[in-house]
């Protein structure tokens, strides 16, 4: 009988600990969520196609991304989408914030359908991004701009201070910080790569302030790293395109290769968002290769 109160206070002690374990499961659940604010009327603070990103780590701050921020063609840099355009945000997020999605039509090339898949995973995201052509219209060497702003993330570069010593990526095997790399004009608030796939290039604002990285890139697959500890992001959209790093928003960006679309075309794109602690060079060896994916999206 002795044996009884000891045997209850161990269940209560197991309860108690599984209760805490829950509870930190759902502290530590990434979550998608649509900001009101990107619904102003000023086209220059109007995010139509934004989307809010929490971290897994306790009071770790968010991402918000611009998917797309710009969605552009050629020759002449057209717009398929910007930012700002004339709509409200277009992000239908499910109520318990593991999935988002949204499709719509161009409202500058009617005809062209655009939209965009998430969804969680326990330390990422995951997305598919679809382009369908059904104008007139030949879309030529389609130039994505997928922006990625982390200012709203805890522990890492603020605006305009070191954010290419935090920023990496891929080099012939090796990941490289950007800081490493030489560019024409050392103090250009951007840096821009180029993978060695891609044949589609208009990399002309990096090339025009000078912020324009020579060396080709293996895959597009941009990591940051935090200030002090051991957190980082990794973001990686296959098939890849290029890297855009600007320190002035700050953003980072691994932009898929879309290339051509004809009428009756489509292309899908799919890409990564990874929360982690582990080394970086562990994380990038799990990664799909290029034309595989981690996970269906429904």
């Amino acid at each position: 009988m002795k044996l009884l109160p000891i045997f209850l206070f161990v269940l209560y002690a197991m309860q108690l600990t599984a209760q805490q374990s829950d509870v930190l499961q759902v502290a530590e659940k990434i979550r998608l969520y649509v900001d009101p604010a990107t619904n102003d009327d000023d086209p220059e603070k109007r995010m139509a196609y934004g989307l809010n990103v929490t971290t897994p780590w306790s009071d770790g701050g968010s991402i918000f991304i611009n998917l797309p921020e710009h969605l552009e063609y050629m020759p002449g840099t057209k717009g398929i989408a910007r930012h700002h355009d004339q709509r409200k945000n277009v992000w239908k997020v499910s109520a318990d914030g593991a999935s988002a999605s949204y499709t719509v039509e161009s409202l500058s090339v009617p005809g062209v359908f655009f939209g965009v898949k998430a969804q969680t995973g326990r330390d990422r995201v995951y997305f598919e991004m679809t382009i369908i052509n059904r104008s007139a219209v030949f879309l030529q060497s389609i130039r994505p701009m997928l922006c990625f702003q982390y200012h709203g993330l805890k522990g890492f570069p603020a605006a305009l201070t070191n954010n290419f010593a935090h920023t990496f990526i891929v080099v012939d095997g090796k990941l490289t910080a950007l800081n490493e790399l030489p560019v024409k004009t050392p103090s250009a608030i951007a840096r821009m790569a180029q993978t060695k796939d891609c044949k589609d290039e208009h990399n002309w604002w990096a090339e025009e302030m000078g912020g324009m990285i020579e060396t080709r890139m293996d895959r597009a697959l941009t990591a940051l790293t935090s200030l002090a500890d051991d957190r980082k992001v990794i973001l990686s959209w296959t098939p890849g395109k290029n890297l855009l790093s600007n320190s002035f928003i700050p953003c980072i960006h691994a932009d898929p290769c879309m290339g051509d679309l004809a009428n009756g075309g489509s292309r899908t794109v799919k890409g990564e968002l990874i929360f982690t602690r582990d080394a970086l060079s562990h994380i990038i060896g799990e990664l799909s290769e290029p034309g595989e994916t981690s996970v269906k999206i429904h």
